[in-house]
């Protein structure tokens, strides 16, 4: 009788500590493009072969909603700190934040999901490559193995993409963000759907579909997951306001063990995006985080 008593009690302690044991990521790397200015409007008209042919392979919307203001600033500040502006304190395209944020690091930041990874991952490397500097103020420099800014993209378009394979492939990273800041040059110079916007967008197309070869050459695509994301849209040669044009932005995520050919359904707000590569990653978020994970994997 002891024996078999003892045999069930190792049997409760075995499926006790099966239920406690860490949850593997979803992926081993993580690569996120923002395509700065790219708004929905311009997804009918506009021609987009290779991210046309991702949304097929992957999960995306057409329907993702900036945080207010409509600027850049703010929006990919939340994607990367899980969180709305109101407790961010990233109001406007500032080098730092307006106020002070309701939840801060040793760096006087909200968390970014960079922050979450030097805690809880911190061999692993993050890193950024951008064109826009600013980017860099919402990143928290701190917290990554490697960042570069892009001088003088309008010259050196493919600047950006070579710089992002180079990193790819040389560092492996886990986690990696990329900023593309040509469609919203467009935009402010001529204006939402204007014919100059619409021929720089299969250009931007191709820029990731190098960076994407760019993965693959570096041996780590089939164990990653990659997003396409945007801050804003536009409304004539502007945006910060809340028309539907600026509000309404595509997001598109594929790769490993997510549901391809699949429209998001769900609600998204950027801060959706943190949450979501918080998952990916086994990252443990922080109360603060308002943004919710998609239900994108299989």
């Amino acid at each position: 009788m002891k024996k078999i008593l003892f045999a069930f009690a190792a049997v409760l302690m075995l499926a006790s500590c099966c239920r406690q044991a860490p949850r593997k990521e979803l992926a081993s790397h993580v690569i996120v493009i923002g395509l700065d200015g790219w708004g929905s409007w311009c997804m009918e008209k506009g021609q987009y072969p290779f991210i046309k042919e991702m949304m097929q392979e992957g999960s995306w919307t057409l329907l993702k909603r900036p945080v207010l203001p409509s600027d850049s600033g703010p929006n990919w500040a939340a994607m990367m700190n899980g969180t709305p502006v109101e407790s961010s304190g990233w109001y406007g395209n500032d080098p730092e934040p307006r106020f002070k944020p309701l939840v801060q690091t040793e760096h006087k930041n909200q968390p970014t999901f960079f922050h979450l990874m030097k805690e809880q991952r911190p061999a692993d490397e993050c890193g950024v490559v951008c064109e826009w500097g600013d980017f860099l103020n919402y990143a928290d420099t701190l917290c990554l193995d490697y960042y570069k800014r892009i001088h003088h993209a309008s010259q050196y378009p493919d600047a950006v993409v070579e710089e992002s394979v180079k990193y790819i492939t040389e560092k492996k990273p886990t986690l990696c963000f990329i900023h593309i800041d040509a469609l919203d040059h467009m935009g402010h110079a001529f204006g939402q759907g204007s014919d100059e916007y619409y021929a720089e967008l299969p250009l931007v197309d191709e820029r990731v579909r190098k960076i994407v070869e760019g993965v693959k050459a570096a041996g780590i695509y089939d164990d990653s997951i990659i997003m396409i994301t945007s801050d804003h849209g536009h409304i004539g040669g502007s945006h910060g306001g809340y028309s539907q044009l600026e509000l309404e932005t595509p997001f598109v995520i594929w790769g490993k063990g997510v549901k391809k050919n699949h429209e998001i359904k769900e609600t998204m707000i950027q801060y959706d995006m943190a949450a979501t590569v918080a998952k990916i990653l086994n990252l443990e978020t922080p109360q603060s985080w308002r943004g919710k994970a998609l239900d994108v994997f299989e």
